[in-house]
């Protein structure tokens, strides 16, 4: 089938537009595609996507990665890609593929370790480009390596609207640049999409040379001839300046409601999450017609509801939709009535493209509000010029400079139909840039000595608008003053909601708690940086289902706790060998071993050929270092000889935790690999396959005891016992040195741990690096999975 009948199919029957399938002709390289609101840009990149993979699946990446800006709403997105693939698989035509929602609160975020299967992951860039710089935002740290390795490997990233993502739009350009220098296994392509972009915005220090090389792909004259695009870019909105009584939140609401007319849709969108929840307490009070309150401050089931419910069917009496930015991408609506809050020009563009959306409804209208700040502007003449804090006060989240812009745009305009709509000419909307140098820094997730992380928020988004992941639990009989159990089960996805970390420091002294996997307790946060997961007693409140993160609200909150689950990790947490059957080392080992070759094969297209030795060796020793006493007395719950060398055990039939703390058995693999002479590339490939051990490896505190030299519970001369690593593959009993551990070269001359793994880092690359990791990860977790299913 050809493109434009598979479009049709995929689409429900809409043909597609001549710029659409130019973009699918030239999309097999970096591209920037620019339209206007309106005419399919989503449809335009996923069925392109979806196309490939159907009749070109070797040379086609596995994963679309579709970034959308930090205050949007991925629902719709995520359900365009559902229901296409949805038709296309019914008719034939494409293989099931697979849609994550990859949200604080998803449930999709576990089960993307799958790195042969296809793949849309739809996420917002807080967590999409937090998980590709390997520090993931509402992430478990241990399993940073697996997403760092997913979203820079394989994969064919599409980043929406980005004249909205600020520093994160450098971020993009130089991931796409060092996945080029770096190389990565796969293809891994950019498309950066939005109706209102400067290709000059592409120039970053890496990727200025290649920004030369991207195409622009946008409606020509052809399309513009087109019935369908003329009734689109000239749709009726006519623009006119709101009255001044609806700076306040209660104007704006007697305003809205007189002017919203039965069996339509209104939106009123405001600058911040306040602003908007004022006014709908003000608004539902005054008219019959449903209100809705839409913002990215809230659990992943009660937005869920609040979405289904904006875009649930208009009643009689119509709807008002009260929103923030999350309005601007994302979400398909089509509104006769907008009444907004002065933003930045761009972002203004994307909220004109939700009124009259297809150009097919008549008396559209879109009311802006507007602010006095300088007396440069004539509508201004006569009021009191605002102080500078005043002046930043009344602009938040954005800057002066940009709203006074907008204003200034807005003046002079009467009509925001796309057609009538002035260009965007604005400088790069990112100040911070990623750098190689940071890149290679951030291949280490080694948390320092007091269990924190590095902050990277400046390479996410810009601003001061960042957010904390925050979950709410009820402990100790209600008593909010004790900290909760260290037993406490781990916080689940589900339970998080966004907070702006501005209303978190306070907070967070007095009445919050982070977990210190170091220590393996709940601690007061020291610093309270963007990305971390903090949990508050549901009596400090602050929260609530109809109005989302709300500091005033003193009610308690509804604990989504899981009813069953474990406990938080910490970094000598083996639980993963403690599960609900008995296997041997042998037998666990020879199931991995089997299902590593078969993701080799799987992934023919990314060419792992030349190290399936490699892989192969890792997997076949993974676990000896489970041959250590330690783990043995820890799986046996006694101490040796034993009969049989276990790999995993009944969860009830073990020990509670290792005799030795921090005692990690991938760690003694990898010695006891480096002393039978086997590569570098496999010893890093087993150390790091848990995500504890990666670059740099010392003491954790208060380890070396009584004189002796410890690191990760391994102590000088430790002796592996015997095993079998199956296919008749037999371990005399190993001796363990920690002549690795020292920094420089160790007395028998050879390099140390960090040295052997920065070298694999620079020569392979730190994408390529960490796939070969992920992959050792999958085929483990692969094997375990069956094994408890009872699949041989």
């Amino acid at each position: 089938m050809n493109y434009r009948d598979f479009f049709s199919v995929a689409t429900g029957g809409r043909q597609a537009f001549r710029f659409q399938e130019r973009f699918h002709e030239e999309g097999r390289a970096q591209v920037i595609l620019r339209a206007a609101t309106g005419l399919g840009k989503t449809d335009t990149a996923i069925v392109s996507w979806l196309y490939r993979r159907a009749v070109e699946p070797e040379s086609t990446p596995r994963r679309l990665v579709w970034c959308l800006p930090g205050r949007a709403l991925t629902e719709q997105v995520a359900s365009v890609a559902d229901s296409r693939i949805h038709r296309l698989v019914e008719a034939g035509l494409l293989s099931p593929v697979r849609v994550c929602r990859l949200l604080s609160g998803s449930l999709d975020n576990d089960v993307t370790l799958a790195p042969d299967e296809p793949a849309v992951l739809v996420g917002t860039q807080d967590i999409l480009l937090s998980r590709a710089l390997n520090r993931g935002y509402a992430r478990r740290p241990f399993r940073w390596p697996i997403d760092f390795a997913l979203l820079n490997n394989d994969c064919q990233w599409v980043l929406d609207e980005v004249q909205l993502l600020g520093d994160g739009l450098a971020t993009s350009t130089q991931l796409a640049a060092f996945r080029e220098q770096f190389g990565c296994f796969g293809s891994a392509p950019t498309w950066w999409i939005s109706a209102t972009f400067d290709p000059a915005w592409l120039r970053t220090v890496d990727f200025a040379a290649l920004a030369a090389n991207v195409r622009v792909i946008e409606p020509d004259v052809e399309d513009l001839e087109n019935e369908v695009v003329q009734l689109r870019v000239h749709a009726e909105k006519r623009v006119e300046v709101a009255p001044v009584e609806c700076r306040l939140p209660a104007g704006v609401a007697e305003f809205a409601s007189a002017q919203h007319r039965p069996k339509t849709l209104s939106l009123v969108i405001a600058n911040t999450v306040r602003r908007a929840v004022e006014i709908r307490a003000a608004i539902e009070k005054k008219v019959t017609a449903d209100v809705q309150l839409l913002h990215s401050r809230f659990r992943a089931a009660d937005r869920a509801a609040h979405v289904a419910a904006v875009h649930g069917p208009v009643p009689p009496e119509g709807r008002i939709v009260i929103a923030t930015q999350v309005i601007e991408a994302g979400l398909d609506l089509d509104a006769t009535l907008l009444v907004t809050d002065v933003a930045p020009y761009s972002s203004l563009v994307q909220r004109f493209g939700r009124v009259n959306r297809y150009g097919e409804q008549d008396g559209c209208r879109i009311f802006w509000v507007d602010r006095p700040l300088t007396s440069k502007r004539k509508s201004w003449a006569g009021e009191r010029q605002l102080k500078p804090k005043e002046q930043e006060q009344v602009c938040l989240p954005y800057a002066v400079n940009e709203i006074e812009e907008a204003a200034h745009i807005l003046e002079e305009l009467r009509s925001a139909a796309p057609a009538d709509l002035p260009p965007v000419s604005a400088p790069p909307p990112w100040e911070h840039v990623l750098r190689r140098a940071d890149i290679l820094d951030l291949f280490d997730t080694s948390p320092d000595l007091g269990g924190n992380e590095v902050d990277i928020s400046r390479f996410v988004r810009s601003g001061e608008d960042r957010d904390v992941y925050v979950a709410w639990r009820d402990w100790s009989g209600g008593d909010r003053g004790e900290k909760p159990l260290a037993d406490a089960k781990e916080i689940e996805e589900a339970e998080l909601c966004p907070a702006p970390i501005g209303d978190l420091p306070q907070i967070a002294k007095g009445s919050a708690w982070c977990w210190n996997a170091l220590a393996k307790k709940w601690e007061r946060p020291e610093l309270v940086y963007p990305g971390l997961t903090l949990l508050m007693h549901t009596s400090e409140g602050k929260y609530t289902a109809e109005l989302g993160w709300w500091p005033e609200s003193g009610a308690p909150v509804a604990s989504l706790e899981p009813s069953s689950g474990p406990a938080a990790e910490g970094h000598d947490d083996d639980r993963k060998s403690l599960v609900s059957y008995r296997q041997s080392l042998e037998d666990h080992t020879q199931q991995v071993y089997a299902e590593m070759g078969a993701l080799i094969d799987a992934l023919g297209s990314v060419d792992l050929e030349p190290y399936r030795s490699t892989l192969e060796s890792a997997a076949r020793h993974h676990d000896w270092g489970k041959a250590h006493p330690v783990m043995q007395e820890t799986l046996h719950k006694a101490l040796g000889p034993y009969e049989e060398i276990l790999a995993k055990q009944e969860r009830g039939k073990a020990a509670h935790s290792h005799s030795r703390r921090f005692f990690r058995h991938e760690l003694a693999s990898a010695f006891a690999m480096l002393a039978e002479g086997e590569s570098d590339l496999a010893a890093y490939v087993v150390a790091a396959h848990h995500g504890r051990v990666r670059v740099s490896i010392r003491s954790m505190p208060g380890e070396r005891n009584m004189g002796r030299d410890c690191v990760r519970g391994i102590e000088e001369g430790d002796v592996l016992l015997g095993c079998s690593l199956g296919s008749g593959i037999g371990r005399a009993p190993t001796r363990l040195t920690l002549a690795a551990t020292v920094l420089g070269r160790a007395e028998h001359g050879g390099p140390s741990w960090t040295d052997r793994v920065l070298r694999l880092r620079d020569g392979i690359g730190p994408f390529r690096l960490a796939y070969l990791e992920m992959l050792m990860r999958a085929a483990d977790e692969r094997a375990s999975r069956k094994a408890g299913e009872g699949v041989q």
